[in-house]
């Protein structure tokens, strides 16, 4: 009767091991899948580009004389808040 308590302890520690790497593999898993879905989401966005990719461009101040270095947004947000057409 001892032996037949013992076999079931195993199996049901064997089971619940199985269960354990199961739970694991789905977790793993589902963090992968939103992880690509974040990845696809962001590439399939229109108008937008990595950092690397933006265009940078210099001017020189009419005031102060220096070159400054900008991106095309900010150098039209720059001209528009001196008065200046884009």
């Amino acid at each position: 009767m001892e032996s037949n308590t013992k076999a079931r302890m195993r199996a049901r520690d064997a089971a619940m091991r199985q269960i354990d790497r199961i739970t694991r593999g789905v977790a793993f898993a589902a963090i992968a899948g939103v992880g690509m879905l974040t990845a696809v989401s962001a590439y399939s966005i229109p108008g937008t580009a990595p950092s690397s990719l933006t265009a940078t461009t210099s001017s020189t101040s009419a005031r102060s004389g220096r070159t400054i270095s900008t991106t095309a947004d900010q150098d039209i947000r720059l001209r528009r808040n001196y008065g200046e057409s884009p």
